[in-house]
């Protein structure tokens, strides 16, 4: 039996005499000019062909495995497969299952060497064809995008779309939420712990996962911003925050993510705080119990770096207490000698000077094509000429981050209201205090004469070298 595929995915391919009853009148006609009674129609609407997930293609393929078929026919190759890949795969498990394949409009003879290799190429046309499209359907996007700052695809939350402009704009409930997550992780609650709460607390879903909170920190559409195609572009839409805040946020996701936060009920004031004097990374942290000597427990931490301590370039484990120590002398006695912001003088990089040039001349190629200023080959042409250094220096961009200017009046608030009020405040109160503003903190240990003098040498001296603010 000849099994007969017939598809139309658009109302273009109608106007272009692909519609399913020219379809079928042109095949029927085909066959009957070829004396074949026995024939059936597999249809397939309103489904493109870049690959097989269509259920009828699968219903024709079963039955070529099933032995129903010995021939299957189309109008046109690109009715059947625009992959070449998938045309690869279909044609193997046509000749495995002696099944012929023919087209009513191409000379394709599968039989021998010429006609294998005409399919193929054909096939591959097919596909570069359809990437084309895409290609341009990507690149009109992308004019959408950077002139009218419209939003490509489903709404982000805590945004809502506008029917007419199609831009972004905030929802004020689920502003409020986002809000709330943005203040709970300045507080120094993991992302996990964040979700639990939200699930807790919040109507929007009935359970929150972590993904989706770093999903929208993350988006920096919350700072008015669109991510598309591997670029941003700024301030195309009204804003959750402030662009500093947003940058404060993916540092602190960063930190926290080089950082494994242990689910425990203890609080552990430095922990992601402290590098490590060798290797620079955050030191481990261990909560451990001791006895006085009237019975009574007492209850403390150690900060270690353990691949340093393996190889012994630091091995030793610092205490809380005694960094908490150090911390108080460090903050009474730093000196913030500047009265005025800090304006630190960017410098771009000659990579990110040198992709810029390149995206220009991309983005002259793109428009000059759009405007029929150049065929589809010169532009594939002109394209590949630049693919290989735009990703290589692309790539590189990904890790660059622009200085920012150092607020000095922010930093010496920090330190007044560290100085007057640290001391008396809870525990959880220190953490948070410490995991809102401070980012790192360096020391180093200076060697002390021991107490005992059959002692060797005595416990050393933690003195810290800087701290870097949030």
């Amino acid at each position: 039996m000849i099994g007969i595929y017939i598809r139309v995915s658009s109302a273009t391919q109608v106007k272009e005499g692909y519609s399913l009853t020219a379809q079928k009148e042109r095949l029927t006609a085909y066959c009957k000019a070829q004396g074949w009674e026995n024939y059936k129609f597999y249809v397939e609407k309103g489904l493109s062909a870049k690959d097989t997930k269509r259920p009828v293609y699968q219903n024709l393929m079963k039955h070529v495995q099933e032995g129903k078929i010995n021939t299957v026919l189309v109008y046109k190759l690109d009715r059947i497969m625009r992959s070449i890949g998938e045309l690869d795969n279909m044609l193997k498990i046509l000749e495995k299952h002696e099944c012929a394949f023919k087209s009513a409009t191409e000379p394709f003879d599968t039989s021998n060497a010429t006609g294998k290799l005409f399919i193929y190429l054909v096939g591959a046309l097919a596909q570069w064809e359809i990437e084309l499209n895409s290609e341009r359907i990507s690149m009109v996007l992308e004019e959408k995008v950077a002139n009218e700052g419209i939003w490509p695809g489903a709404h982000p939350y805590p945004f809502d779309k506008d029917p007419k402009t199609k831009r972004l704009v905030p929802n004020e409930e689920k502003t409020k939420t986002t809000l709330k997550m943005i203040e709970l992780l300045k507080k120094g609650y993991s992302t996990v712990r964040i979700a639990d709460y939200l699930t807790k607390t919040n109507n929007d879903k009935a359970k929150w996962h972590h993904n989706a909170v770093i999903r929208i920190l993350r988006n920096p559409a919350l700072c008015g911003d669109i991510k598309w195609n591997d670029k941003v572009y700024k301030n195309k839409h009204p804003s959750i925050i402030e662009r500093d805040e947003f940058e404060k946020i993916q540092q602190i996701l960063e930190d926290r993510g080089r950082t494994r936060h242990r689910k425990v009920k203890s609080t552990y004031l430095f922990q992601g705080k402290l590098s490590c004097p060798s290797c620079k990374k955050p030191l481990n942290v261990n909560r451990f119990f001791r006895k006085n000597k009237d019975g009574t427990t007492y209850q403390n931490a150690t900060y270690r770096c353990p691949p340093c301590a393996k190889s012994r370039n630091f091995y030793r484990a610092v205490s809380e207490t005694k960094v908490l120590d150090a911390l108080y002398k460090y903050m009474q006695t730093v000196d913030i000698k500047y009265d005025k912001n800090i304006e630190i003088k960017k410098e771009t990089p000659d990579y990110i000077k040198r992709l810029e040039v390149i995206e220009r001349k991309r983005q002259k190629y793109q428009r000059a094509w759009a405007n029929d200023l150049m065929t589809d080959y010169e532009f594939k042409k002109m394209m590949d000429e630049t693919r290989d250094i735009y990703d290589e220096l692309k790539e590189k961009a990904k890790n660059y981050k622009e200085p920012k200017p150092i607020n000095v009046q922010e930093l010496k608030n920090i330190i007044i209201t560290f100085n007057e009020n640290f001391k008396g405040l809870t525990n959880d109160e220190k953490r948070i205090f410490i995991s809102t503003f401070i980012r790192r903190i360096n020391f180093k240990l200076i060697p002390q004469k021991p107490l005992d003098p059959r002692n060797k040498e005595g416990r050393p001296l933690i003195k810290i070298t800087n701290v870097e603010f949030y």
